[in-house]
C-alpha cells in the first residue's frame, strides 16, 4: 500500500474503485488541476458516463467533490496529492490482467437462535467475511447508473416491499424487473411497479415439453455488478438459509448476456 497515503485510505480507494481506477485517476488529475472550480460532466471525454458517475460519487463520498446540476464542484475538502499517482499505479496493475474478476460470498441467516449461526464461528475465520443478502443487494442497486434488474422466479407481497425498496434505490432510468409468479401479489405488483417506472416481464415460454422457464434469482448492475443465488424474493426466504455470490468482472458481464437474452424471449407484462 502507498505510505504517503497511509494504508487505509490506499486500500479503501482498491477496493471501492476496483475497475474503475483509471477513470479515477484521469478524474482525480482534473480534480487537482481545478481547486475551487467545477466539472461539467458532458465536457468529460475520458470515460464512459457509468464508470464516470461510479468515480464521482465516491469523491462525493470523501467530499473531494460536491454534485451540482449537471456536474460537480471541486471540494470542500482537496484531494490528497499522493492519489493519483497511486490510482495511475493501481490501474497499471489491473490492466496487466483486464479479466480479474471479484466475487464476495454472500447469506441470508435464518432468524436467531439459528443452528446454523452457532456452527458457523467452529468452521473457520472464513465467515467473517460472508455478506448478507440484503447488503448484496442494496450494493447492486447502489452501484447501477444505467440500469437495474431484478430477476426472481417468486414474488408475493412481502417480498414486493423489498424489490421496490431496491428500485428506489438506484438512480438508473432503465428498471426491469423479470419474474415467473406473482400469485396473489400479481395485481398489487402490476400497480407499484408501473407507478414506479418499472418494465416487468414474464419468462415462461411455451415449449413442445410443456414450458420454458427459470428459477434463477439474479440482480444485475449494468453489466458491471451481479448477485447470483438461492433467495427468493418472498417472505419463505427469510426463515431458510440461502447462498449466494456477488461478481464483478468478466463473470458479471457473462450473466449481464444471459439477462440481456431472457428479457428478448420474456413477455412484457402490460401495466395498464
Amino acid at each position: 500500500m502507498n505510505s504517503a497515503l497511509g494504508a487505509s485510505l490506499s486500500r479503501s480507494l482498491v477496493v471501492s474503485l476496483g475497475s474503475d481506477c483509471a477513470v479515477a485517476a484521469d478524474l482525480a488529475r482534473l480534480v487537482a488541476d481545478r481547486a475551487g472550480g467545477t466539472i461539467d460532466a458532458d465536457s468529460v471525454t475520458f470515460a464512459s458516463r457509468p464508470a464516470l458517475v461510479r468515480v464521482a460519487a465516491d469523491f462525493v463520498g470523501r467530499r473531494w467533490l460536491t454534485a451540482v446540476p449537471n456536474g460537480w464542484r471541486v471540494g470542500p475538502l482537496p484531494i490528497p496529492n499522493g492519489v493519483v499517482p497511486f490510482l495511475e499505479g493501481a490501474a497499471a496493475m489491473r490492466a496487466n490482467n483486464p479479466d480479474e474478476e471479484t466475487s464476495t460470498a454472500v447469506v441470508t441467516m435464518p432468524p436467531a437462535p439459528s443452528a446454523i449461526a452457532t456452527a458457523l464461528p467452529t468452521s473457520g475465520l472464513a465467515y467473517a467475511s460472508l455478506l448478507s443478502t440484503r447488503d448484496a443487494l442494496k450494493t447492486v442497486a447502489e452501484n447501477a447508473v444505467d440500469s437495474l434488474t431484478v430477476m426472481t422466479p417468486f414474488l408475493n407481497k412481502d417480498g414486493l416491499s423489498f424489490v421496490l425498496f431496491l428500485f428506489d434505490l438506484t438512480r438508473a432510468k432503465t428498471r426491469n424487473l423479470i419474474v415467473r409468479q406473482m400469485g396473489e401479489a400479481r395485481r398489487t405488483v402490476i400497480d407499484h411497479v408501473a407507478a414506479a417506472g418499472i418494465s416487468c416481464f414474464d419468462y415462461t415460454v411455451e415449449s413442445l415439453d410443456g414450458f420454458e422457464t427459470f428459477h434463477a434469482k439474479v440482480a444485475l448492475a449494468d453489466s458491471a455488478l451481479a448477485y447470483v443465488g438461492s433467495a427468493n424474493m418472498t417472505m419463505f426466504s427469510r426463515h431458510s438459509m440461502e447462498l449466494g455470490i456477488l461478481v464483478e468482472g468478466r463473470a458479471a458481464r457473462v450473466i449481464a448476456n444471459v439477462v440481456r437474452a431472457v428479457t428478448k424471449v420474456a413477455h412484457p407484462i402490460p401495466l395498464r
